[in-house]
């Protein structure tokens, strides 16, 4: 196929109705209106694979030397510039949700009116985890970026278990010994605290590693213990 061919039929392509589009400065205007219907059939699709009981949530980045706004840097990225993607996958590695990140998702007339808004990196699991069956055994780890107490009580209320690494400001009073002191400790050394909050059981482990871990979580503890 010609160049001139490809861009013709480029030009014709559309998945939705552009005579349909609010106009970027009037309320209900969708950043990703031109592709909605996409996103959508995909992850119908990707939901007809049964979920496997582990799931976990992370962001990603699609490459792309494209001009577009919402095109994001994250310097920590193999691929520094693309469009961000927030999915939740199995072990396999296979998606079964994703939404594109547009700046617009955390909207509250997107929100559902069972669910908490609880911050915009948290909200992000509650989305994505609309698609998991309540109180089905199935398992959600995600990292400190999206962490909380209130995401954690939220999905146990849901029969959701999770596991998060977590920022240490994000715990208060709980009772940890400082960084400092962990220092002087040997690699492998582990504490251990467990609360109730609005009676749900999380258990947070301090993890003295390469560096220090901080874990939450609903189902796990800092037992049992495994030598590698």
């Amino acid at each position: 196929m010609s160049v001139n061919m490809f861009e013709k039929i480029k030009q014709f392509l559309h998945f939705n109705d552009n005579c349909q589009l609010i106009p970027f400065n009037r309320p209900g205007h969708d950043r990703l209106y031109r592709i909605r219907p996409v996103l959508e059939t995909l992850n119908k699709k990707f939901q007809l694979v049964p979920l496997e009981e582990s799931l976990s949530i992370d962001e990603q980045l699609c490459s792309t030397k494209a001009r577009h706004y919402l095109k994001q840097y994250i310097p920590m990225k193999p691929h520094k510039w693309g469009y961000k993607l927030f999915v939740m996958a199995g072990v396999s590695g296979f998606a079964y949700n994703l939404e594109i990140y547009s700046g617009q998702e955390n909207n509250s007339e997107l929100r559902f009116p069972c669910e908490p808004d609880i911050g915009a990196s948290a909200n992000v699991v509650v989305r994505l985890a609309r698609i998991i069956p309540s109180n089905n055994n199935f398992k959600l780890y995600y990292d400190n970026y999206y962490t909380s107490i209130q995401l954690m009580v939220y999905l146990k209320t849901r029969g959701i278990e999770s596991l998060g690494t977590v920022r240490r400001n994000r715990l208060k009073n709980v009772p940890f010994p400082s960084d400092a002191a962990m220092k002087s400790k040997e690699r492998g050394t582990m504490y251990e605290c467990t609360a109730t909050v609005n009676q749900e059981k999380i258990t947070a482990v301090l993890w003295k590693d390469n560096k220090l871990v901080t874990l939450l979580s609903t189902f796990v503890g800092m037992n049992p213990r495994l030598n590698m």
